[in-house]
Formats: structure tokens, C-alpha cells, sequence
């Protein structure tokens, strides 16, 4: 599955066709094949390398690169030299077509490199400034990456939670730093391996402040050095208070938005040297931009606010759903514990058994999502729903009802309809087996309620609901039992669940009224 001896000729011969000098092809170990050569581009010999895929097929582009040399940082260039020419999202080609995919490659690199150099030579860093944040990570790709669990540019009372790697004496200590948080109240808990430390945060007004480092140079303490000379009194003054260990982030403002880097050192007070200098980029994992990313533009001023009354099998995969949506508050509702028997259909698993549904599932949400308020009332929806009065229910933005219990929902309905606040609600089931699943939403004190699907055609009050898939009229037992007494229960997968939570997360989320089966 080698490429042949006249598809290598046939790239070689398109790069002397560019005017291409030195031309060198190299195997290598792994599979993979690099031509070299150099090219005058824009006035200058710049040495380049195409990488590909030693087969007859790629499903790859092959990749072109810059190899090291002194340029400075140019557009969609990498520090590392790889030219960014795809993005890969949707791309789509032919496979077999290895000379027009080498082509490509080459050319679409090439020109632009020669529009990046043009743009350096006439002073346009407009395109370098927009992917700044990209340019970054390619300097400091080898060291990991710190999550920053809330947004940098709102807060200026930050701390990092740092794993100490170094204990030897008459060492400065190496820290591991893992996450950027907000506030004092946010450290780790004294279970946890990780030290809070506080975080100096400085802003720098304009992107033209930033220190660029040229390519294939990186964050060093040279860099830091430059860097801090475009700083103000007042930030130098913020880095010259005596600690051991320091933490900086550095805020840069972009046209979009603001990108970061953490820098971490010690600093010999008397030789003013650094030691252990390290600088990461930072991971954005604040819930408004992953609410970007979703498409999602979440509305901060009006608050979301939804409670779950049943946190089994259904409400806990509704939750899940929910905490990674626009909801800005959720309240879990549930008296009972997690048991083994809920294991394979229920979001939480066999650590949680024995704990309270509401607890354990509160603590695992709120690690996936820690922004997000998240309030567990181990109790009944009945008990709950009495300590609410209309000015609280007024800011519900709906209620959903999985507990499973139909007397209890509908107990429910009516203390709601007697409320002067019209409350969106929206009430799932599951029929046995997983032979469908049912939603219903309404408004508390407008629409149509729960109990009118539980009238036969001759409108007669009933005990079986209308959207049931069997008639029942001898009353035929569905449930099973295997542990004998009180072990009775209903049959249905996760699957089933699954399928009727996210048509219930859909009701809450855009507030939808009526019946849906599937």
C-alpha cells in the first residue's frame, strides 16, 4: 500500500515546477514521507517541508510547514511552522486522488505564506491579532493546559488550585497548576491534593502590548522580561511583592475576545532570577462560552429557573440535559435513595447507592457544570410545593413531573391551579416494558391539565389514562416482580428513559404545550 516511485516523481516534479531548490526527500519511521525544499517567497529563501501518509490512499491533506528559521510570527502560521491550510470541519475529497491532494496542499500553503509575509512587510497584524489565541497554544503545546472554570475578565479575586510535584529541600517547589477559579470561597476541599494560590491579574489595554514571539521561539524568561516592559507602575508593583511562588495571568484583548496566559515562577528577590518559569494557555470552561459553542445565547437578565420533582431514571436524565442548556437554576425534588436495582437506567451509578438521589446528584452535575446553582430538597414535591407562594412559583420557569406517581402529580395539578401564578409544567411516563413514552406540558392555571387524560370517550372519570397503549379493561398486571413483597416494579431500559427525557427537556426549554408520544 506504498506510493509508487511515479507519484513521488510527480510531487517533486510540481514543486520544481514552483521553482523550488534543494529538494530532498526523506522516509521516515512512522509511515510518512517528507519532501524539503527551499522557495523565494516575497524576496526571501524560506526552507519548507510537505509531509504525507506513505499509503494509496489518504484521508489526510498532507501537511506543509515552515522548517526552522528566523521569521516572525506571520497569519496562519503556527509556531511550530505548520501552515494552517484546513480546518478539516466537513472537509471532503478523493482519497485516491494523491497528486491533486498534493497539489492542493502545496499551493493553497504557499499562497498563504506570501500574503502573510505581505502583510508583515506593510505592518497588517489584523489577522495574526484575531488568532492570537490559536498562536498561542502552538508556543506552549507541550504543557498542559489550566481549565478555567469561570470567566477571567469578570473577576479579579482569582486563585489556582496547584498540585505541589517538588518537596526536596533548599528547592523552589514545582506546582502543577490544574484549574483557574473565582473568589476565595472557591478553594479545593482539605481532601483534595490541590493548594489554592492567589493570582495576579494583569490587563493589558491593547493587543499592540502583547510580546509576539517570532516562530519557533517560545515563553522563556527572556520573553517575560520584554513582556514586562510594556506593563504600567501599578501592574509591575503588583509583581514585585515579596512571595515565593508567583501566578500571573496575563489578560490580552483580541477583536473577539480575550485570550490568556498563566505564567508561573519563582523569583530570587535578591538576583531578581527566575526560576521553574513556566507559561500555559488557558482552557475556557466558563458556561456562557460553552453555551456559545452550543449555539445557545443564554439571556442572563432573566433567570432561568426549573425544578424536577422525581430525580429517578427519567428526571435524572433530564437533568442532565438541563444543566447543559440555558437553565441558569434547577431544584431537584426527591425523598428516596439511589438503590442497585435503578443502576442500569438511571444517570447515577453504583458510587451513588445509599445516598440520597437529590445529594448525589447535585455533587455530579455541579462537577460537570460548576457554575451553575443547583438546589436538592431530599422530601416530597407535595411538601415542597406547600413552602412555595405565588411570588416564588412567579419566578419557576417550569416545573417537570417524573416522579412516576400519578396520584401525586395530580394532587400537584390541582394545588398549582390554585395558585395566581401560571406556571409552565411538563409531566413524562413511561408505558411497561418501553413500548412508548408520553409528555404532556401545560400551563398551571390556562390549559388543559393532567387529570383530563384520565376520563374514558364518555367522559366518565377513570383510573387508567387515555394515552395508554392497552385498553387494560380486565385490569392485566404489567409490572414484575422478582424479590417477591413490595419488590414489584415496572420493565423498561435506559434507553426508553433517555428517549422520553430529552422530548421532556424540549417542553421546559421552549416552554411547549400539549401531548407527545413516541
Amino acid at each position: 500500500m506504498t506510493i509508487s516511485d511515479g507519484v513521488q516523481q510527480s510531487f517533486e516534479q510540481h514543486i520544481q515546477s514552483l521553482n523550488g531548490k534543494n529538494i530532498e526527500s526523506e522516509d521516515r519511521k512512522d509511515g510518512f514521507i517528507a519532501i524539503g525544499f527551499d522557495l523565494n517567497i516575497h524576496g526571501q529563501t524560506i526552507p519548507l517541508s510537505v509531509k504525507y501518509i506513505d499509503q494509496k490512499r489518504w484521508l489526510l491533506l498532507p501537511t506543509v510547514s515552515v522548517t526552522q528559521c528566523n521569521l516572525p510570527a506571520l497569519d496562519h502560521v503556527g509556531n511550530n511552522g505548520l501552515i494552517c491550510v484546513k480546518d478539516h470541519q466537513g472537509e471532503m475529497f478523493d482519497s485516491a486522488d494523491l497528486f491533486g491532494l498534493f497539489k492542493y496542499a502545496v499551493d493553497t500553503a504557499i499562497s498563504i505564506l506570501t500574503n502573510a509575509l505581505e502583510s508583515y512587510s506593510a505592518g497588517n497584524r489584523e489577522a495574526l491579532y484575531e488568532e492570537i489565541d490559536g498562536y498561542n497554544q502552538t508556543v506552549v503545546s507541550d504543557d498542559p493546559i489550566v481549565i478555567a472554570t469561570h470567566n477571567p475578565n469578570q473577576s479579579d479575586n482569582l486563585y489556582a488550585w496547584c498540585i505541589n510535584l517538588t518537596k526536596q529541600r533548599n528547592t523552589p517547589q514545582c506546582h502543577y497548576i490544574k484549574y483557574l477559579v473565582d473568589r476565595a470561597n472557591q478553594h479545593p476541599l482539605s481532601s483534595s491534593p490541590y493548594t489554592a494560590i492567589k493570582v495576579t491579574k494583569i490587563s493589558l489595554p491593547r493587543i499592540e502590548d502583547f510580546v509576539i514571539p517570532n516562530l519557533f521561539t517560545s515563553f522563556d524568561e527572556h520573553w517575560w522580561e520584554q513582556q514586562t516592559l510594556n506593563f504600567s507602575t501599578q501592574q509591575l508593583d503588583s509583581l514585585n511583592k515579596k512571595s515565593k511562588f508567583k501566578i500571573v495571568l496575563l489578560e490580552i484583548p483580541t477583536p473577539k475576545m480575550h485570550t490568556y496566559l498563566v505564567i508561573s515562577y519563582y523569583q530570587d528577590m535578591t538576583s531578581n532570577k527566575y526560576r521553574n518559569f513556566k507559561a500555559q494557555t488557558l482552557q475556557r470552561g466558563w458556561r456562557e462560552y460553552l453555551l456559545n459553542r452550543t449555539g445557545v445565547e443564554s439571556q442572563f437578565s432573566s433567570k432561568k429557573t426549573v425544578v424536577i420533582a422525581g430525580c429517578g431514571s427519567v428526571g435524572s436524565r433530564v437533568a442532565e440535559i438541563l444543566v447543559e442548556s440555558d437553565i441558569d437554576k434547577l431544584i431537584l425534588v426527591d425523598y428516596d435513595d439511589m438503590k442497585t436495582d435503578n443502576v442500569m437506567r438511571h444517570y447515577l451509578g453504583i458510587q451513588d447507592v445509599n445516598q440520597s438521589k437529590v445529594s448525589a446528584l447535585r455533587n455530579r452535575l455541579q462537577q460537570n457544570i460548576p457554575e451553575l446553582e443547583i438546589v436538592a430538597y431530599k422530601t416530597n414535591i407535595l411538601n415542597w410545593l406547600i413552602s412555595q407562594n405565588s411570588e416564588q412559583l412567579s419566578e419557576i420557569h417550569s416545573i417537570v413531573l417524573a416522579t412516576g406517581h400519578p396520584p401525586t402529580e395530580l394532587e400537584v395539578c390541582r394545588r398549582l391551579y390554585t395558585y395566581d401564578t401560571s406556571v409552565h409544567v411538563a409531566s413524562g411516563w413511561l408505558e411497561a416494558y418501553g413500548l412508548g413514552g408520553h409528555i404532556l406540558g401545560f400551563n398551571s392555571n390556562k390549559d388543559g391539565c393532567l387529570k383530563c387524560l384520565y376520563y374514558d370517550d364518555d367522559g366518565n372519570p377513570s383510573n387508567y389514562i387515555k394515552t395508554s397503549l392497552f385498553s387494560n379493561p380486565s385490569g392485566i398486571v404489567l409490572s414484575k416482580n422478582i424479590t417477591g413483597c413490595a419488590g414489584a416494579f415496572t420493565a423498561y431500559g435506559s434507553v426508553h428513559a433517555m428517549k422520553t427525557a430529552v422530548i421532556i427537556a424540549e417542553f421546559v426549554i421552549e416552554l411547549k404545550t400539549g401531548l407527545q408520544s413516541w
